[in-house]
């Protein structure tokens, strides 16, 4: 089984560089215009399986129009609790997000000291491809889209992408994102192409 996986176009949240986990904003007018770019550049898919926020919603009807999708509650984004909504500027004083981001090294979400931890989003998104897994089976699919967001596709593929990554090494831009061959028994996603998306930032 083929798998094409997918973050989000772009929102106002992602231009302003704010941390958008669990807030359900929609695409930007830029979103939507990349998405309406991107769509035809990707292969064809018999059904999509994205998260329940509505920047996927947006971003799967724009790139896959017509094609029925599948909500998969699992494949929402992280919790960035207290620094929802935020940016840098916003938060430079906050001692939580200073100590956070002078850890050695910087910045890792892998030790995000508040919200979802790492660990539980990779438990959660593994959970969700497990359903994608067993459904598209089910149902006989050659190929699915799955539309996520930045943090939970690196999350998944950090822990099932082959040839293996570091964590960043799987981060994507606004509709970007990799072609993945799938083994249902193990969940290994073997990549075969990635998908270069525009602009945006990781943090959506």
């Amino acid at each position: 089984m083929e798998l094409i996986l997918i973050r989000h176009g772009t929102t106002q949240g992602n231009l302003e560089k704010r941390f958008i986990g669990t807030l359900d904003v929609p695409l930007a007018p830029q979103g939507e215009a990349l998405a309406r770019q991107v769509g035809p550049t990707l292969p064809a898919v018999e059904h999509v399986y994205r998260s329940p926020l509505l920047r996927c919603r947006q971003t799967a009807q724009l790139l896959w129009p017509g094609v029925e999708q599948t909500v998969v509650d699992e494949l929402r984004e992280t919790d960035f609790g207290p620094f929802e909504g935020k940016n840098h500027e916003e938060l430079k004083d906050d001692p939580l997000y200073q100590a956070w981001i002078g850890a050695p090294g910087g910045a890792n979400f892998a030790a995000l000291p508040v919200g979802e931890s790492a660990q539980r989003v990779v438990e959660r998104v593994s959970a969700g491809l497990k359903k994608v897994a067993a459904d598209a089976g089910r149902r006989g699919f050659g190929r699915v889209g799955v539309v996520s967001h930045g943090g939970a596709l690196m999350g998944l593929l950090a822990q099932y992408g082959r040839p293996e990554r570091e964590y960043y090494g799987w981060m994507c831009l606004n509709c970007g994102g990799f072609r993945a061959q799938l083994e249902p028994e193990t969940l290994l996603l073997h990549v075969t192409q990635a998908f270069p998306g525009d602009g945006g930032n990781f943090l959506k």
